[in-house]
């Protein structure tokens, strides 16, 4: 490379820097929205999410999967709500009346409708009245937890596989915050069970053999959050602390879900309070999938095939139209704080060097041209002079 091309270039080099340095008022780098601080929580999975819009404001190891307790028994709930008639009664086996606590203590060969089931299920937590609800609906245990391992695939739930209806510790019995938020919105859609999930009010109720059972809802949550409105509480050795949260504040809904928490109810309220006050607006740029109707079991193991498409297998970009609090942008990049040069001066600046070449060549050329000529005049000169001069005899 010759040394003019050498400071050909360095000029347009040094007229890209001039001009990136003094970018226009097209080329202002926007406003960098200073960054919210999060929520101070305890949990090892947690995760904040607006169940209107599906956008996800905040999380952590949303989708490492764990043990979920009792919060299992929401996807109990929804897939033995579409299977059985409320009004349907069902007899408690020796098999649902040998599991492990809690219990509603029917006792086994007596008989309970669904509603009464469900109620007890989620109000009381009843692991023998989960078991009733999946043999009553599947036929048996094994058959109704590969109908939770359908429905969630038809929900959109990526991490979660179900061993049993009531989420005692099993071997691969695991859930996701993310996919336990899924669920949550999934209990809130439905009335009858938001219903029963919300109610502070102590449930009383005859069995069809006249049993009377009085029952009270005693999670801490419901009683002690402003705008409170369930959902389920969970614990057992494995799995910790667990909650699924919601409450309504100025007509807004939010989920908590806080999973091996040390204070479940605390981590949940510092969710909730920092989603309606200073994260209002967040955003992690994840959201759940839209909202699907489960299914009966008779569905759910009949054609499975139709359901699988319908599962997502990661969470989604959330399309809002809030920015959410990101570290600052490279400078340099789209949108970041460096200088941001357009394109008409990229084009400008691209024919200004092209044609500082094409000049350069051209005047290398005219010197060439210039210096042969000055070299051929003497031979020419000489050449006349040697003609004109008379011949000598020798």
């Amino acid at each position: 490379m010759t040394t003019r091309r050498v400071q050909v270039l360095a000029m347009v080099a040094a007229l890209v820097v001039m001009l990136g340095l003094r970018p226009g008022p097209a080329a202002a780098a926007p406003a960098v929205r200073p960054k919210v601080a999060g929520p101070q929580v305890t949990a090892k999975a947690a995760l904040l999410a607006d169940p209107a819009t599906g956008v996800v404001m905040w999380q952590r190891n949303p989708t490492v999967a764990r043990a979920p307790a009792s919060l299992t028994k929401m996807m109990t709930a929804i897939t033995a709500k579409a299977s059985l008639p409320m009004t349907r009664r069902l007899i408690v086996s020796p098999s649902a009346d040998r599991v492990e606590a809690s219990h509603l203590h029917l006792g086994a060969g007596h008989d309970i409708t669904v509603a009464q089931a469900l109620t007890a299920l989620m109000m009381i937590s009843a692991n023998d009245m989960a078991v009733v609800l999946a043999q009553h609906s599947a036929g048996s245990v094994r058959r109704f937890s590969q109908a939770m391992d359908a429905q969630g695939r038809r929900l959109g739930l990526s991490r979660s596989r179900w061993r049993n209806p009531n989420g005692l510790d099993a071997r691969g019995h695991v859930s996701s915050a993310f996919d336990l938020a899924i669920l949550t919105r999934a209990v809130l859609r439905d009335r009858w069970l938001a219903g029963v999930a919300s109610r502070r009010q102590k449930v009383a109720f005859r069995t069809p053999e006249g049993k009377r059972h009085t029952l009270w809802n005693r999670g801490r949550f419901l009683r002690s959050y402003k705008g409170a409105i369930g959902v389920k509480t969970g614990f057992t050795d494995h799995a910790g602390r667990c909650l699924a949260a919601a409450a309504t504040r100025n007509g807004r809904t939010l989920i908590a879900v806080v999973l091996a928490s040390k204070d479940p109810v605390k981590d949940a309220a510092a969710l909730l309070d920092w989603g309606y006050g200073r994260g209002r607006a967040a955003t992690t740029g994840a959201v759940l999938p839209p909202y699907v109707a489960p299914a009966g079991v008779r569905e759910l193991l009949a054609d499975e095939a139709v359901v699988r498409p319908i599962a997502q297998p990661a969470p989604t970009p959330a399309p809002s139209p809030t920015p959410s609090p990101s570290p600052s942008p490279t400078p340099g990049a789209s949108g970041g704080t460096g200088p941001d040069v357009g394109l008409g001066t990229i084009i400008m600046v691209v024919s200004f060097g092209v044609l500082v070449m094409l000049t350069m060549r051209t005047r290398r050329r005219a010197t060439r041209l210039t210096t042969s000529l000055e070299s051929e005049q003497p031979r020419a000169i000489f050449e006349r002079r040697r003609r004109k001069q008379p011949k000598r005899d020798v």
